[in-house]
Order: structure tokens, then C-alpha cells, then sequence
């Protein structure tokens, strides 16, 4: 099969919590995976994640069966992978400070994040590629996406019912050339 970097479960000795500070993963299919983690937190600061192998890499996939809460604070996502993030469950996740670069290496138009469901925290972080950034089904319940720069225009996909404030992101204008 194919290389997932960190996998998050529950198991009869319960679900994971705790800081992870400088933790990477290179070369995965999946770099960070979480079927379950605490309400009360998965908190990862300073990481540094890169997927580029299999059929669909991803470097964070949060599944369905998550309620609990993971945060990704200065983090560095890297590689031609498909997305970002793909998010389900009904827990919350949020990246703050954090750097994207290189996603929908198959150019279909993927978001850099995409959430199907729970509560998404955007804040603080850097796009640098001039693609999607976010798409938001209706089944996701709450999200915010403030203090943001994108390498072009914002391409944001609310079809979210639940509340969603956006604001203060900003296009980083062409370099000189």
C-alpha cells in the first residue's frame, strides 16, 4: 500500500490528544491522517508535510468518523500533491500561520482545502499558487477565513448553510518582472 506519514485512530486504549512540535513527513501518499482525536485537542505546531506519491496524494485527510479538534499552527505544507486538506467529520480543524504551496498537480481545478463537514479555521496563512483556495460544502457548519494572502484572485466556494465569515484576506499583486 501506500505510505500514510502520521495516522490519528481511536483504539481501546482511547483517542490521541497532545502537542506534536516539529514533526514532518516527506514523500507519502497521505502525510497526516485522522479517523479520531480528542474534542479537547491534536495540536501540531511547526510541522512540515509533503505527499506526492499514490493515486490521490494528500497531505491532510480528516475522516468522516472524527469529532474531535486539530490544529496545525506555522506549519509548511509542500509538493505536487492533489489538495491541501481534505476535511470531513463533524470536529473542528484549523491552520493558522501556515504555508501552502503546491496543490492540484493534475490542474482539475482542486481547492487547496476542501471541507465536507465540521467547523474549518482559516487565519494567518500564505497561498502561493495562484489556484482554488477553499470549497465549502453545505454540510460543513461553521468556518472562518480571515488574515489570509493569496497569490491571485480569492477563489473561495461557499455552499455552506452554516455560518461563514470571510475577511480581510488579500491578493499579493504580480512580481515585477
Amino acid at each position: 500500500g501506500y505510505r500514510v506519514g502520521y495516522k490519528f485512530i481511536h483504539s481501546e486504549s482511547g483517542m490521541c490528544n497532545g502537542n506534536f512540535l516539529g514533526i514532518g513527513a516527506d514523500g507519502c501518499c497521505t502525510a497526516l491522517e485522522v479517523e479520531e482525536c480528542a474534542r479537547y485537542g491534536l495540536l501540531i505546531t511547526n510541522g512540515q508535510f509533503v505527499a506526492f506519491r499514490g493515486p490521490d496524494p494528500t497531505m491532510v485527510d480528516v475522516k468522516e468518523t472524527n469529532e474531535g479538534s486539530v490544529r496545525f499552527v506555522n506549519c509548511s505544507f509542500w509538493g505536487p500533491c492533489r489538495q491541501i486538506a481534505r476535511i470531513a467529520g463533524s470536529g473542528t480543524v484549523g491552520f493558522s500561520d501556515s504555508t501552502f504551496w503546491h496543490w492540484d498537480a493534475n490542474r482539475e481545478g482542486r481547492s487547496a482545502i476542501q471541507a465536507s463537514g465540521g467547523t474549518l479555521l482559516v487565519r494567518g496563512c500564505e497561498f502561493q499558487q495562484d489556484k482554488p483556495q477553499i470549497a465549502l460544502t453545505e454540510t460543513v457548519r461553521a468556518c472562518v477565513i480571515v488574515g489570509n494572502v493569496f497569490e491571485g484572485p480569492a477563489r473561495i466556494q461557499n455552499e455552506s448553510k452554516g455560518t461563514v465569515q470571510i475577511s480581510a484576506n488579500v491578493e499579493r499583486p504580480p512580481k515585477a518582472r
